[in-house]
């Protein structure tokens, strides 16, 4: 499994990371040391893509959750985005959409971690 991490906004410790590959027992603990960094400073509001995932399993799941429960336990947020059908399939199957939210885009993505943006964002028209 390959994990990218990128800062999205820093003023918001908004960050994105995104997982390629099997998400599955053997390739947990980079993951996990992963989720244990971003637990360690302020309160990170993580964007997790899983667009690029191949597949999950049990323990892909479990440590999901785990990581979700500590970034919350934290003051955090965590919102999946990029959900392809092996992955939505899990998904669905071990009722991992009670813990995360799921959105269709990165920007939606942000809009719902982002404690700035008003409800109704402003639309710029040109003219």
């Amino acid at each position: 499994m390959k994990l990218d991490l990128t800062v999205i906004n820093t003023s918001s410790n908004i960050q994105l990371l995104s997982l390629f590959g099997n998400i599955e027992a053997g390739y947990i603990t980079p993951l996990g040391n992963e989720f244990l960094k971003l637990c360690e400073g302020p309160a990170v509001k993580l964007i997790l893509d899983v667009q690029g995932a191949e597949g999950i399993t049990g323990s892909g799941i479990s440590e999901l959750i785990k990581a979700r429960n500590d970034i919350i336990g934290r003051g955090g947020k965590v919102v999946l985005i990029g959900v392809n059908s092996r992955v939505e399939r899990m998904i669905d199957v071990s009722g991992l959409h009670n813990y995360l939210p799921i959105v269709s885009s990165l920007p939606d993505a942000i809009r719902l971690l982002d404690d700035t943006f008003s409800v109704f964002p402003l639309t710029i028209q040109a003219k």
